[in-house]
């Protein structure tokens, strides 16, 4: 039976996890798109008919990172700049795995064998570095171990946490003038 890690050993990698992950997967979104897709767990189908990944850009689904490195590539602008300005993670499950391999026959830390919520929030600008349209969003992640991870070399060099889940949303500012259910168009 795998052994859990310490809750500050577990704080510590969650911590650390989601500031790496968070630092690479924007990059990647605005520099290096042919990477995307090697951010999410391979596609599952479970036995009650859900899929994972769970991916939700801005309403629309997708239902594994290929798909979504695809419409990522084809659809958006060519410069894309993400300033992440507030980043929070939360342990959801202290013990992912149950297993104390990997299927490469290496051990799993206890401190890596967690699954943990990471939200973030900051500005994206499109277009153009100075001038293009600027839109304020929030991101959520659900991470998990790469239980292929490991070794050396190749396999060394894989991701430590793959996503499972995300929802994107463009945060929309509301007017507070406007009370509910009123337009703009309603009081002009």
């Amino acid at each position: 039976m795998a052994s859990v890690a310490s809750e500050d050993a577990l704080t510590k990698a969650s911590t650390e996890g989601a500031q790496d992950f968070v630092d690479a997967y924007y990059t990647a979104l605005q520099n290096s798109r042919p990477t995307i897709s090697t951010y999410y767990v391979p596609k599952t189908t479970a036995p009650d008919g859900t899929t994972t990944p769970d991916i939700i850009w801005n309403g629309n689904t997708y239902e594994d990172g290929l798909e979504f490195q695809k419409m990522y590539e084809d659809s958006m602008p060519t410069f894309v700049h993400f300033d992440v300005q507030a980043i929070d993670c939360q342990i959801l499950n202290p013990q992912y795995s149950k297993e104390t391999t990997t299927p490469g026959g290496m051990g799993v830390k206890p401190e890596r064998n967690i699954s943990f919520l990471v939200m973030t929030a900051g500005h994206m600008r499109l277009e153009d570095r100075s001038e293009g349209p600027l839109f304020e969003f929030s991101e959520t992640f659900l991470l998990v171990p790469n239980l292929e991870k490991g070794g050396k070399g190749v396999m060394g060099a894989r991701r430590g946490w793959l996503i499972q889940t995300q929802s994107f949303r463009y945060v929309v500012v509301h007017d507070p003038v406007l009370t509910a259910g009123q337009t703009a168009m309603d009081i002009a």
